[in-house]
C-alpha cells in the first residue's frame, strides 16, 4: 500500500461517519482531537449545520478560524456555530472537551487547518514526525473573544453582521467582540452609534472612515474614538463644511475630534484625504508616526511650517503629500523636515505637488542624505531636463532605492501641453543612462501626465516603455 492510502481511507471514514450525521454527532465525545479539524472542515463543506454545532461544543481547541473557511459571509454556518456556543457556555461541567475561547471570523487563520491537515498526515504515514502547532490563544479565559473585522457600509448592516451584533449585545457579560478592522462608508453616523456601542473599542487597531461626512457626523465619532486605546491606524476621507455652520460651530467639531488623538498612544499611521484640518489633528498626537499620508489636501504656508516641526513627525518612514499643491509655498520647510527625518525616512511621495524647478533645488541636498530611503514617487511635476539630471545626479548615492518614478522633463511637451512621444524616449534614455553611470538602479519609471483623451500614462523604464491609447490608435 503506497504512502497516500491510509489518509484517503481516512478521509473515506469521515464521509463515512458524516453520512450518518445524527451518530457522528454521537461520536463527537469519542473521537481524537487530531481529527476534529479535518472533519469540521468536511461538515463545514457538506454544510451540515447540526454537526457543526455539536462540534462547537466539544471543540477541543482554544482557537477556532471560521472566517478563513468562509469565502463569503454565511448567515445559516454562523447561527449554528454561535448555537454551539451557547451550548459550550451552558455546560455546568467541562468534559476534556469544550475548550473554545476564541471565535475568528476574520479571512485569516489558514494555517490552523494546514497545519493540523499536514499533522493528520503525518500521523497517518510509516514515520510519524511531530510537530509543534503554535499558540493558539493567550490570556484570560473567563469570556469567550469573538474576532471580527467589522464593515459598516449602510444605515443597516447585512445580516450576517446584524445577528453577531445581536448575540452579541444578549450576551455582554460572557462574550467579548473584538474587532482589529473597522470601516466605516455609512453617511448616518447618528445609526451607527448603536452598533459602535457593542464592539470592545480597545481592542480596535485599523479605522478607516470613507464617507462623505459633515462637521457634525465627526464630532459625533469623537468620543468613539477617544476609547480605541490600541488604534495604530486611521484613514480619514471626505469630510465637508455645510454653508449652515458658523465659524465657532466649526471651530468646535475641529477641537471635539482632534483632541481625542491625545489618548492614542499607539497610533502610528495617519491617512487624510480631502480635509482640511491636518495641522490640528498633528498639534494633539502624543505619540511619534511612522506613515503620514495626505492627500488631495489645500496646505497653507504655515501648515506646512508646522510640520517641518511637528514632534511627532521626528521618527517618520512614510511620507505621502500626493496631490497636495506646493507651488506657492516656500521649500524651506519641506527641506527642514526632510533633514529631520533623513535617518528614518523609507518612502517619500511627492506626486502631483505642483513642485517647481527652485523648489526642487532646494531641497536636493536634504533628500540626498535620505539613505534609508526605499521608494521616490515623483511623477505629476513639471520639472525641466537640467533639473531632472541635477535630481539624478543627488540622487546617485541613495543605493537602497528600490523603486523610482520620475515626470517626464517639460521638453518632452510641446507649448500645448502635448507629449512629443520620440522626445520624450529620446530624453528619458539619456536619463537613464546618465542614472546607469552613477550606480545600479532597480527599478526606475518615467512617466509623463495622464493624457488628456484617455487618461493613460505614457512611460519609459528599464525594463518597459508604453504609450497611451491615443498614440497606439494613431
Amino acid at each position: 500500500m503506497s504512502d497516500m492510502s491510509p489518509p484517503r481511507l481516512l478521509h473515506l471514514a469521515q464521509k463515512s461517519l458524516l453520512g450518518h450525521e445524527a451518530l457522528a454527532i454521537l461520536s463527537l465525545d469519542q473521537l481524537p482531537r487530531e481529527m476534529f479539524p479535518a472533519l469540521f472542515l468536511e461538515a463545514f463543506n457538506m454544510r451540515l449545520l447540526d454537526t457543526l454545532k455539536a462540534m462547537v461544543r466539544v471543540w477541543p481547541f482554544e482557537f477556532l478560524p471560521l472566517g478563513a473557511l468562509m469565502k463569503s459571509p454565511e448567515v445559516d454556518i454562523l447561527r449554528a456555530v454561535l448555537d454551539g456556543l451557547d451550548l459550550l457556555c451552558a455546560q455546568k461541567s467541562h468534559s476534556r472537551r469544550g475548550k473554545l475561547h476564541v471565535l475568528d471570523l476574520r479571512d485569516a487563520g489558514l494555517n490552523f487547518w494546514n497545519v493540523w491537515a499536514e499533522s493528520l498526515d503525518d500521523a497517518c504515514s510509516p514515520k510519524p514526525k511531530m510537530k509543534r502547532l503554535p499558540v493558539e490563544h493567550k490570556g484570560p479565559k473567563s469570556a469567550l473573544k469573538v474576532i471580527a473585522n467589522v464593515y459598516l457600509t449602510t444605515a443597516t448592516p447585512d445580516e450576517f453582521l446584524t445577528h453577531l451584533l445581536q448575540w452579541v449585545k444578549e450576551r455582554a457579560s460572557l462574550v467579548h467582540l473584538c474587532c482589529h478592522q473597522l470601516k466605516i462608508s455609512a453617511s448616518l453616523i447618528h445609526s451607527m452609534s448603536k452598533f459602535l456601542d457593542i464592539l470592545e473599542l480597545g481592542c480596535i487597531q485599523e479605522v478607516e472612515v470613507f464617507c462623505d461626512w459633515q462637521l457634525s457626523a465627526l464630532a459625533k465619532f469623537a468620543p468613539f474614538l477617544g476609547r480605541m486605546s490600541s488604534l495604530r491606524k486611521l484613514s480619514l476621507a471626505y469630510i465637508s463644511v455645510t454653508l449652515l455652520v458658523t465659524i465657532e460651530e466649526m471651530i468646535e467639531s475641529i477641537f471635539q475630534f482632534a483632541s481625542q488623538f491625545a489618548k492614542l498612544p499607539h497610533l502610528c499611521s495617519l491617512h487624510i484625504r480631502s480635509c482640511y484640518f491636518v495641522n490640528q489633528v498633528l498639534r494633539c498626537l502624543k505619540s511619534p508616526l511612522e506613515t503620514l499620508f495626505v492627500k488631495a489636501c489645500l496646505l497653507s504656508e504655515a501648515d506646512v511650517c508646522y510640520l517641518s516641526q511637528c514632534p511627532s513627525l521626528r521618527e517618520l518612514k512614510h511620507l505621502h503629500l500626493s496631490g497636495v499643491p506646493l507651488t506657492d509655498i516656500s521649500p524651506e520647510p519641506l527641506q527642514v523636515l526632510l533633514e529631520r527625518v533623513a535617518a528614518t525616512l523609507l518612502t517619500l511621495n511627492l506626486m502631483d505637488c505642483e513642485i517647481t524647478d527652485s523648489q526642487l533645488n532646494a531641497i536636493l541636498p536634504a533628500l540626498s542624505q535620505c539613505y534609508q530611503l526605499t521608494t521616490l514617487s515623483f511623477w505629476g511635476n513639471r520639472i525641466s531636463m537640467a533639473m531632472m539630471e541635477k535630481l539624478l545626479q543627488h540622487t546617485g548615492n541613495l543605493s537602497a532605492l528600490r523603486l523610482e518614478l520620475y515626470p517626464a522633463p517639460l521638453e518632452s511637451y510641446d507649448t500645448q501641453g502635448i507629449v512629443q512621444r520620440e522626445r520624450f524616449f529620446h530624453l528619458c534614455t539619456q536619463l537613464m543612462g546618465m542614472l546607469e553611470g552613477v550606480r545600479e538602479p532597480k527599478q526606475v519609471v518615467f512617466s509623463t501626465d495622464p493624457c488628456g483623451k484617455c487618461a493613460q500614462r505614457m512611460q519609459f523604464g528599464l525594463n518597459h516603455s508604453n504609450q497611451c491609447h491615443c498614440y497606439l490608435l494613431d
